[in-house]
C-alpha cells in the first residue's frame, strides 16, 4: 500500500536531506506553520486562522469553514446540507430576515460576489469578502455574522417554505447532462458507499416535503465548534481580531455526547469497476482511469517527506499534461484533450486520474490510447528531458510566488488555510517553500520520480468511467470488452518516449533596431509615451503592485470589419487560434512550449469585430522573451497542415453533439437576434468549421498584424522606461518590425440590434423542463465615463431588486442576472441584458 511505498521512497529523500540544513529534522517531524498566520484552537474545539495582509488595503475576508457537508445527511435529509446553506442568509439571531445582505450591501459588499457560500459532499463554506475595515464596527459585524452562522441560524418555518422554490429553481438551472451523468456514475463507481447516495442538490421529493425539524436536526448535530474554523485575512490588527474571536466564540458549547464526524470509505476492488453512463444532451465523451490509493498518514503528509511527495506529484502532472498535449497535436490523435493528476478522490481516498476526451466514433480507440499511456508510465516512467522542463517550470513558479510574497491577495491565503483545516495540507509559508525547493529540486532525479509514478498505475483498485452522448454515432464498448482491452494493454509491446534536444534560439537573426523619435511624459497619469521610428506607440505605466510582473496590451483599430467577403469571416474568427496552434518561426507549438519551459511569459493575439491586438504578461526576467514573441507574431507565423488538421478535428469533436444541447441552441438564438440576423454573424458549429481555411486565416492574421505604426503597445507593472536594457529591447523587437506607415479605422459593417420590439419564442425537447429568458434593452447614448457609470449602476440596482422580488419573494428563479454595457462601435449605444431561468 502507499505507506510502504513512501517508506521505500524515503531512501531517495535521505540522500537529499543528508547534505542539507533539513538534516536536523527527522523525516516525519511536522513542517513548521507559517509564523505570519495566527493559528489557534479554542477549548470548545473551534479552530482559527488570522493573518494581516494589505492586498488590498482597508479590506478583509471573513470565512467560516464547516468540516461537514451533504455526505452526512440521513435519507430524510437528502439535500438539506445545501438547503441549510441557503437559510443562513434568511435570518439569524442577530440579523433577522435579510439583514445580513442589506447591511453589508450598504457598506459596499455585494451579495453573490462577496457574500456567498457553497456546499459540497464533505464541506460547507461561508464568506464575507472584500469587507471594508476602516470602521471597527464593520469588523465586529462581520465576526458576529460568522458567529451566527456557526450556531444561531434562525430556521423560521416561513423562511423555509419560501426557500423551497429557490432551491427547486437552482436544481432546475443546474440539471445538466453533466450533473445527471456524474450522479449516476457515482452509483456505479462507488458501490455500497455513502458517496453513491449523495449529490449535494439532493432529492427533489425531500426538498419539497421535508419537515423543518429534519433541517434543524442536521444543523444541531453537525454545525458545532469542533468541526468549524474561522479564517480572517486582510488589513486588520491580528491581536485585536484574535481577542474578538476568543470573546465571541468561546461561549459556544460543543454538544454533549456529540457524534464523531464519520469519514466514509469507498471500498477496494480487485477487478476493475466499469461505469458507463450516457445522456441525450451530453456534449462529448469523457473517459477516466481512476487508480485508487490510500491517503498518506497525517504524520507523513505534514512532514518534509510528504512535502516532497507533493512536489513530485506536481512534476508528474506537468509531464503528463505535456504528453497529452503532444498527442492531441497529431491529426490522427484518438482523443482531443486530456490530463492526468494525483489528488483527493474523496475524503477517505486519493487517486491517480487520467482523463481523455475521445473523438466521436473513436471512443474505443480513445480508451485504448489512455490505457497505453498509463502502461508507459508504469513500465518506463519519464525521461530526463521531460523532468528537467517540469522542474524548471516549478522552480520559476515558486520563485515568482516568493518575489510576490508581499503582494498576495487575501483569497490566496484563505485557500491555504482552508486546505490545512479540511485536508491537513501543510502551510509552512512561501519563504520556507522557496528555500526548500531551491535545495531539493536540483537533486530530484528520474529514479525518484519514476519510483513514485510507476506505483500509481496498479492492477487493482482501478475504475474505468465513461460518460458519453446517447446517440447512434457514439459507439461504446461493453463492460466485458473494456475488461479485455485492459488486459490487452498490459500485453502490448511499447517503447519508452524518446525526444530530440532543441538547442535553437527563439530568434536566430535579430532585426535591425529602430529608434525613439519622440518622448511624452504625463505626470498626472504617471505614464511615459514613446513614438518609435517605425510609427509604433509604446506607453509605460510603472506600478509597484507586484514586484515580478509586467502586463502588456496592444491594440489597433480595424478587426473583422475589414473583411469584405462574408465567406472569409469563419477563417477570420479562427485566425488567432490557427496562428497559436501552428507555432512561430522555426518551432511548432510543441517545440515552442518546450523552449519556453522555465519561463513565465504569455502573448495572446486577438481579433474582434472592430479591433485587433494582444494581451500578455511576463516575469521581469522574461520581459525580453515576451517582446521576442510579439516580434514573431508580426513577422514569423507559420503554416502547419498537421497542426491545422488537429485543431479542426478537436473542434469537431467538441461540437459533435452540440445540436442536442438546449443551452447551445438558446445562446446561438440570442446571438442571431442581437445582430438582427446579419449575414456577418458567425456561430460556432460544424458548418462554420467547414468554411475555415488555413491559408485564408494566416492571410487575414498577416493583414491585421502587418503594420506596427497602427498599434499602441502598453506595458504596466515593474517596468522602467529609463532602463537602458528595456529601451534596447523595445527598439529591437517592436522598433525593428518593418512598417508601412498605414493608419486604419474600422469599417461600419451595418450590424445593429433590431429596431423596435423583436421577440423569438422556440421550444426544444429537454430532459428537465425549464424556460430560459434573455431580455435586451438598447438605446443611443454618448460614450463617456459618466454614462458608463450610470448604465452599470442601473444594472446593479436591478440585480438587487430582482433578488428581492423574483428570487426571495416569488421563488421564481435561482437568480436573475443583469448587466449594463456601453459601447462606441459601430455606433454609440447602451445595452441592458437581463437573463434568467424558470419553471415551465
Amino acid at each position: 500500500m502507499r505507506t510502504l511505498d513512501i517508506k521505500i521512497f524515503s531512501i531517495g529523500l535521505l540522500v537529499i536531506l543528508s547534505s542539507s540544513v533539513l538534516a536536523q529534522q527527522t523525516q516525519f517531524q511536522p513542517l513548521p506553520i507559517d509564523p505570519k498566520v495566527k493559528y489557534g484552537k479554542l477549548e470548545n474545539g473551534l479552530t482559527y486562522y488570522i493573518r494581516s495582509n494589505q492586498q488590498p488595503k482597508n479590506r478583509a475576508d471573513f470565512y467560516i469553514v464547516q468540516n461537514v457537508g451533504a455526505i452526512l445527511e440521513n435519507d430524510d435529509q437528502n439535500g438539506l446540507a445545501h438547503f441549510l446553506e441557503h437559510m443562513a442568509f434568511n435570518g439569524t439571531k442577530n440579523f433577522p430576515g435579510k439583514k445580513i445582505i442589506e447591511y453589508f450591501e450598504s457598506v459596499g459588499v455585494k451579495f453573490g460576489t462577496n457574500i456567498n457560500a457553497y456546499t459540497s459532499l464533505d464541506e460547507t463554506v461561508y464568506h464575507l469578502s472584500d469587507v471594508p475595515t476602516l470602521r471597527e464596527g464593520i469588523i465586529d459585524s462581520a465576526l458576529l455574522v460568522l458567529h451566527d452562522w456557526s450556531n444561531a441560524i434562525s430556521l423560521e418555518e416561513s423562511e423555509i417554505e419560501a426557500e423551497r422554490g429557490v432551491i427547486m429553481e437552482e436544481w432546475r438551472q443546474g440539471a445538466s447532462a453533466e450533473r445527471r451523468m456524474w450522479k449516476e456514475s457515482n452509483k456505479q463507481r462507488f458501490p455500497g458507499s455513502q458517496y453513491a447516495k449523495r449529490d449535494v442538490i439532493g432529492d427533489t421529493a425531500v426538498i419539497k416535503h421535508f419537515t423543518p425539524e429534519a433541517l434543524r436536526d442536521y444543523y444541531k448535530k453537525w454545525y458545532r465548534p469542533d468541526q468549524q474554523a474561522i479564517i480572517v485575512v486582510g488589513d486588520i490588527d491580528v491581536n485585536k481580531v484574535e481577542q474578538k474571536i476568543i470573546e465571541l466564540f468561546s461561549n459556544i458549547k460543543k454538544p454533549e455526547n456529540a457524534p464523531e464526524r464519520p469519514i466514509y470509505p469507498i471500498f477496494d476492488n480487485k477487478e476493475p469497476i466499469i461505469s458507463i453512463v450516457t445522456d441525450p444532451e451530453a456534449r462529448m465523451t469523457r473517459v477516466e482511469l481512476i487508480y485508487k490509493h490510500n491517503k498518506l498518514p497525517q504524520e507523513i503528509k505534514l512532514s518534509i517527506n510528504g512535502y516532497l511527495v507533493n512536489v513530485i506529484n506536481s512534476l508528474i502532472s506537468n509531464m503528463m499534461q505535456n504528453r497529452f498535449e503532444e498527442i492531441t497535436m497529431q491529426p490522427d490523435a484518438p482523443f482531443v484533450a486530456g490530463y492526468a493528476t494525483y489528488g483527493e478522490l474523496v475524503k477517505s481516498k486519493d487517486a491517480f486520474y487520467m482523463v481523455v476526451v475521445p473523438k466521436e466514433g473513436s471512443e474505443t480507440e480513445g480508451l485504448k490510447s489512455v490505457l497505453l499511456e498509463a502502461e508507459k508510465v508504469k513500465r518506463f516512467g519519464f525521461n530526463n528531458s521531460e523532468l528537467e522542463r517540469a522542474k524548471a517550470d516549478l522552480a520559476k513558479m515558486i520563485e515568482k510566488l516568493y518575489n510576490e510574497k508581499d503582494n498576495q491577495k487575501n483569497e490566496n491565503y484563505v485557500k491555504e488555510y482552508m486546505a490545512h483545516f479540511l485536508n491537513q495540507e501543510p502551510i509552512p509559508g512561501i519563504e520556507w517553500e522557496y528555500e526548500t525547493i531551491k535545495m531539493i529540486l536540483p537533486q530530484v532525479n528520474t529514479e525518484m520520480v519514476n519510483q513514485l509514478a510507476k506505483s500509481y498505475v496498479t492492477d487493482t483498485n482501478l475504475i474505468v468511467s465513461i460518460m458519453a452522448p446517447e446517440k447512434p454515432t457514439v459507439i461504446l464498448p461493453t463492460k466485458e470488452k473494456i475488461k479485455e482491452i485492459i488486459e490487452e494493454a498490459k500485453k502490448t509491446e511499447l517503447t519508452a518516449k524518446v525526444e530530440e534536444q532543441i538547442n535553437k534560439p527563439l530568434i536566430e537573426k535579430f532585426p535591425k533596431p529602430g529608434k525613439i523619435k519622440k518622448v511624452t511624459n504625463n505626470d498626472i497619469l504617471g505614464t511615459t509615451e514613446w513614438t518609435l521610428s517605425n510609427g509604433a506607440k509604446v506607453i509605460f505605466k510603472p506600478t509597484s503592485f507586484k514586484k515580478d510582473e509586467i502586463l502588456f496590451n496592444a491594440y489597433s483599430i480595424g478587426g473583422l470589419s475589414k473583411i469584405t467577403n462574408i465567406e472569409d469571416l469563419p477563417s477570420g474568427e479562427f485566425a488567432t487560434e490557427v496562428v497559436n496552434n501552428n507555432g512561430l518561426g522555426n518551432f511548432n507549438q510543441i517545440d515552442l512550449k518546450k523552449i519556453l519551459s522555465g519561463k513565465i511569459v504569455s502573448v495572446n493575439p486577438y481579433i474582434d469585430n472592430y479591433e485587433e491586438g494582444f494581451s500578455g504578461n511576463s516575469s521581469v526576467s522574461d520581459f525580453e522573451t515576451m517582446l521576442q514573441l510579439i516580434y514573431l507574431h508580426f513577422t514569423a507565423t507559420r503554416k502547419d497542415d498537421d497542426a491545422f488538421k488537429a485543431l479542426m478535428n478537436n473542434y469537431k469533436a467538441f461540437l459533435a453533439n452540440s445540436e442536442n444541447n438546449p443551452d447551445k441552441a438558446f445562446s446561438d438564438t440570442v446571438q442571431v437576434m442581437l445582430t438582427n440576423h446579419s449575414p456577418r454573424t458567425v456561430l460556432l458549429n460544424m458548418k462554420t468549421l467547414e468554411k475555415v481555411n488555413q491559408e485564408k486565416a494566416l492571410e487575414i492574421f498577416a493583414d491585421r498584424f502587418s503594420d506596427p505604426a497602427d498599434f499602441t503597445f502598453v506595458f504596466t507593472g515593474n517596468v522602467n522606461p529609463n532602463n537602458k536594457t528595456v529601451e534596447n529591447a523595445i527598439n529591437t523587437y517592436i522598433g525593428g518590425i518593418k512598417s508601412k506607415g498605414k493608419k486604419e479605422q474600422y469599417t461600419d459593417d451595418n450590424v445593429r440590434l433590431p429596431m423596435g420590439k423583436a421577440t423569438n419564442y422556440f421550444s426544444r425537447e429537454m430532459q428537465v423542463k425549464k424556460v430560459s429568458n434573455c431580455i435586451v434593452y438598447s438605446g443611443n447614448m454618448n460614450f463617456n465615463v459618466n454614462n458608463r457609470t450610470n448604465i452599470n449602476a442601473i444594472g446593479n440596482i436591478l440585480n438587487i431588486r430582482y433578488l428581492e422580488s423574483v428570487r426571495e419573494k416569488e421563488g421564481g428563479s435561482y437568480g436573475v442576472g443583469v448587466a449594463g454595457n456601453l459601447r462606441n462601435r459601430p455606433i454609440e449605444q447602451a445595452l441592458l441584458f437581463i437573463q434568467f431561468d424558470t419553471n415551465v
